[in-house]
């Protein structure tokens, strides 16, 4: 492995793999809503519907990784702080086996869904041929993933997730041209979907390879299996990540299954247009979570416990303020955004549109947590919470989504996280990483989302005073929110511990 790499301070990687993040999101999304709109002007509202369903669905049948690539991920974060290339190499000799095995189980399993998708799906005027071609493209485009991704996944763990990033976005700007052309030529969602297949194991082959290049040890054929007592500790976590992975699965993988089943399938085509919405930032979000999530399995693994309290403030901070920004938006503007892009008639009522952004701010509001629970290895405690979440949410999903509806089954979610994970995974951590009381961090996560609905007061108030019957009139309104949302934000939590972490990043960037 180069020892070039050790010139690069984590501060550098961080900033590089932000970048890149951000620049890749943005084009990646513009793509999507391009190839979006397409697709609901050629194939419309229901095969939009059983797109978005049959998604939702191999996210769910993704729970047979069983967190297997976070336990591994953390395995991987001392001995490429050492560049332990013969430790590295036998880890990725075991976790070439599994994920191997993984991709044949997602396959198995959802052809044994076959017999019940009609039953998934509902009473839809589309062809029993058609829908069996597509999932069925869908299951092939998942599990073949999975035979290629643990070499991704060192790269990753290295800090230089940009190279994926940059693979990613330039395989996925080949796929939405060929996609996009494949429908206005000929409206073919079969050959649609397998442009997708073809993209997606071009992509994967490719860093497969590149991989293979970045690390030569990849493709030495004498790596030394683990010993026992290794094999055991990365066993126990991943039994742990079992539990865990499965029930936040369920949890976060299932609104449009019961938006299908309690109301119908055009609604989940609806949702899916503001779900759009919604994943733009939440894998904005996301994606640069991770690419510094290596930089922070990095302090984990060599710095002292004041030292990552500082840096857990610093990313409580900053979900705060991106997070409660994408939210505010959301509530002000979504809808605007729909009515402006496929008409009035795909706009959803208020509430719903509420409590679709209320979840969105719970569940994203967690990725502190989340990225101190992989990268300190806390597979073993709360692992059950996840699994107690996912029981709580589908017996509300079923009582408040037959009771009030479409707001229900998201009001659901926020109530299932809030009394879980929103409970135990910060408790976890401050006992056992910062070996100190928790009421710290509930104290901050009230104060930061107080300041979140102050801000977002703000904005309103001023929004009221654009009137939004344009794209010029849309435009104007997200820079208002934009500037109005982050000069509150910034006088009302410029004192927090969090944003003081912050400055001191951004002034240790811009010395160098």
């Amino acid at each position: 492995m180069p020892d070039k790499k050790k010139d690069i301070s984590r501060s550098q990687y961080v900033v590089r793999n932000t970048a890149v993040t951000l620049l890749t999101q943005l084009v990646k999304n513009l793509l999507g809503f391009v190839s979006r709109t397409v697709f609901i002007w050629v194939l419309g509202k229901e095969l939009l519907g059983i797109n978005s369903l049959f998604t939702e669905i191999l996210t769910v049948l993704s729970f047979a990784e069983l967190g297997i690539g976070n336990a591994f991920v953390y395995s991987l974060y001392k001995p490429l702080a050492r560049r332990d290339t013969d430790k590295l190499a036998s880890l990725m000799r075991l976790y070439a086996k599994a994920y191997k095995g993984i991709g044949v189980l997602v396959g198995v399993l959802g052809l044994c869904l076959l017999p019940f998708l009609k039953l998934l799906v509902g009473d839809v005027a589309v062809d029993d041929s058609l829908l069996y071609s597509v999932f069925l493209l869908f299951v092939f485009n998942s599990a073949v993933s999975y035979f290629f991704v643990y070499k991704t996944s060192l790269i990753v763990a290295d800090q230089q997730n940009y190279v994926v990033l940059i693979a990613q976005e330039a395989f996925h700007l080949v796929q939405v041209c060929a996609q996009v052309a494949v429908l206005l030529l000929t409206g073919d969602y079969v050959l649609f979907m397998l442009v997708n297949v073809v993209c997606t194991v071009g992509t994967n082959a490719f860093l497969a390879h590149r991989a293979d290049k970045m690390y030569p040890f990849l493709v030495e054929k004498n790596a030394k299996p683990l010993s026992a007592e290794e094999r055991r500790e990365i066993a126990n976590n991943v039994k742990s990540l079992v539990v865990y992975k499965l029930g936040s699965t369920v949890l976060g993988g299932t609104d449009s299954i019961f938006i299908s089943a309690i109301i119908n399938v055009v609604t989940v085509g609806f949702y899916s247009n503001y779900k759009l919405l919604v994943d733009l930032f939440t894998s904005l979000g996301s994606q640069v979570v991770s690419s510094i999530t290596a930089s922070v399995g990095n302090v984990n693994a060599s710095e002292g416990a004041e030292r990552k309290e500082a840096v857990f403030d610093g990313l409580l901070c900053a979900s705060a303020w991106f997070f409660g920004l994408s939210a505010v938006g959301l509530m002000l503007l979504s809808s605007d955004f729909i009515r402006l892009w496929v008409g009035g008639d795909y706009m959803l009522d208020f509430a719903s549109v509420a409590a679709i952004v209320g979840a969105f701010y719970v569940n994203n509001m967690h990725h502190a947590c989340f990225v101190y629970r992989n990268t300190a290895g806390l597979f073993v405690y709360g692992k059950y919470i996840p699994i107690i979440a996912s029981v709580m949410n589908i017996g509300l999903d079923i009582a408040l989504g037959l009771w009030i509806g479409l707001p229900g089954i998201f009001l659901a979610t926020i109530i299932a996280r809030m009394f879980t994970y929103e409970i135990v995974d910060p408790l976890i951590i401050y006992r056992r990483v910062f070996g100190k009381s928790v009421l710290s961090y509930y104290a901050n996560y009230l104060k930061y989302t107080a300041i979140v609905a102050a801000a977002g007061a703000a904005c309103w108030a001023v929004l009221r005073l654009i009137p939004i019957t344009s794209w010029l009139g849309f435009a104007a309104g997200c820079v208002a929110v934009g500037s109005v949302y982050c000069a509150a934000f910034c006088l009302l939590s410029f004192k927090t511990n969090g944003f003081g972490v912050l400055r001191g990043f951004a002034r240790r960037v811009l010395k160098r």
